[in-house]
């Protein structure tokens, strides 16, 4: 799937469509988790994945065969620290020493195709499919480290506004997006693991802002 996601950028770059426009962004959100998975697992107790910073990457081709697409691009991590505690036994009259405490990170590679379209000058919207990488690790101190790779299918929505801040044919602009996704997962690198009635869902809202180039 990735490779599709790869092909179809490289694609869109090097197609020559007569009056087509591209575009090109770099942008930075916040994120908030309306519901994820990992957050009802025993592991997590009172600990939730919630709120979480992105980094995001887009480009846009306009008029390409009569629709304007755009491949996104955000990466997120989130982490929990002390969320269990392994205790370290001493059976001899000196105290126990101090347990070892886990941490939990939630990593996610998002890439989303959209068909976009205007309603009005600086104002659109978009939705399509979407495709995940995630990666739930737990690490305590230097004696545990285990990961769980995941990718999962889903859909996005968003809004943008864009408003030119800089040139006429070519421009810099300046860009805020709302966004929503949903994902569910399709494969799991389970190695010796037993995930009988494992599954990984995540739903997230998105608040983002960055600078761009059309071209």
């Amino acid at each position: 799937m990735v490779k599709i996601f790869l092909f179809l950028i490289v694609f869109l770059l090097s197609t020559s469509i007569i009056n087509s426009q591209n575009r090109i962004s770099l942008n930075v959100g916040y994120g908030y988790y309306l519901s994820n998975s990992e957050n009802s697992t025993k592991i997590m107790g009172d600990n939730k994945f919630r709120s979480f910073v992105l980094y995001d990457f887009s480009y846009q081709r306009d008029r390409l065969f009569g629709f304007n697409l755009l491949f996104e691009y955000s990466y997120q991590e989130i982490t929990k620290n002390n969320i269990i505690e392994f205790i370290r036994y001493n059976p001899g009259p000196n105290p126990s020493p101090p347990p070892y405490w886990g941490n939990m990170k939630l990593i996610n590679h998002n890439f989303d195709l959209d068909y976009t379209a205007n309603i009005n000058k600086y104002l659109s919207y978009g939705i399509g499919p979407s495709f995940i990488i995630a990666n739930r690790i737990l690490e305590v101190d230097t004696i545990l480290y285990d990961k769980l790779a995941s990718s999962g299918l889903g859909v996005n929505g968003f809004a943008e506004l864009s408003i030119p801040i800089y040139g006429s044919r070519k421009y810099v602009f300046f860009t805020s997006k709302l966004k929503f996704r949903y994902t569910y997962s399709i494969w799991f690198d389970k190695g010796i693991r037993n995930l009988d009635g494992y599954h990984q869902e995540f739903f997230t809202a998105q608040i983002l802002a960055g600078i761009g180039y059309a071209f």
